[in-house]
């Protein structure tokens, strides 16, 4: 089994169970007790979890059961699923927008994991992400708060203000005549001015939102440079996105040699 592998399913189970053994994951992996240790280091370095003696705790899981409370398991392992391969796509140092939003959050402390970042987010959870990454820079936008996040026109001026290699879009569904949508005007109007701020636009819609429509339209497919779903995306969808020539990234696996 790869490491990578390896690496999800401890994810996956400190996410339900919110700790587990070194001994048990030996068993259970295949692997030895040094190689999961330094699984477990890993996934330290990322703020993913926290070692104990013998073991290891979701760090600040506490907070995530406040997140996940409306989500079952299967769509939280698949939000971990996106946010894993998101921080493939991005680089030491980069300069990224991380537009609110729930799946957005969980790319935030995966990306934790990389350094020298400046990160600019209107999501109060997301910026919390970076309380402890001493590595990297977090920007929190101003403006009126409307539940965890920042919108109305501070939000638009003080986005005047940057440029960025990457911005990570979350949207709340898509469909193939409408485009791609989302619940509320405002925040349609902050990726729209997102969008034009970034060198690469990244869309994330989780598979289950493909061919659901919200009140708001953002715009086409064609403002992605590329879409980030999970391994669940129906075929109908991928053959629509090949033929709108629109990189579709679903799988963490392609990146493993």
């Amino acid at each position: 089994m790869f490491a990578i592998e390896r690496i999800r399913i401890i994810k996956n189970i400190l996410l339900k169970d919110h700790k587990v053994s070194v001994a048990k994951l030996s068993e259970m992996l295949d692997v030895t007790e040094v190689t999961i240790r330094r699984d477990l280091e890993k996934l330290e370095k990322e703020n993913f979890l926290k070692r104990t003696h013998g073991g290891a705790v979701l760090l600040n899981y506490v907070e995530d059961t406040l997140w996940d409370v409306h989500e079952d398991t299967k769509d939280i392992q698949l939000y971990q699923e996106i946010a894993d391969t998101a921080v493939y796509l991005v680089n030491d140092g980069d300069s990224i927008m991380l537009t609110a939003g729930y799946v957005n959050s969980y790319i935030a402390k995966a990306l934790t994991s990389r350094s020298n970042l400046t990160v600019v987010t209107n999501d109060l959870l997301i910026a919390s992400s970076f309380a402890h990454s001493t590595s990297n820079t977090m920007i929190l936008l101003g403006g009126d708060l409307d539940e965890n996040a920042v919108y109305g026109q501070m939000t638009l001026d003080n986005l005047n203000n940057f440029s960025f290699n990457h911005a990570f879009i979350e949207i709340d569904g898509f469909n193939e005549t409408v485009g791609m949508t989302v619940s509320s005007t405002k925040k349609a109007t902050l990726i729209q001015k997102a969008v034009k701020l970034a060198d690469t636009v990244t869309v994330v819609c989780p598979s289950k939102y493909f061919g659901n429509k919200s009140l708001y339209r953002v715009g086409k497919v064609n403002i992605a440079h590329r879409i980030l779903t999970d391994s669940n995306l129906d075929d109908q969808y991928k053959n629509y996105m090949f033929s709108h020539n629109v990189p579709l990234f679903t799988s963490i696996d392609v990146y493993e040699n």
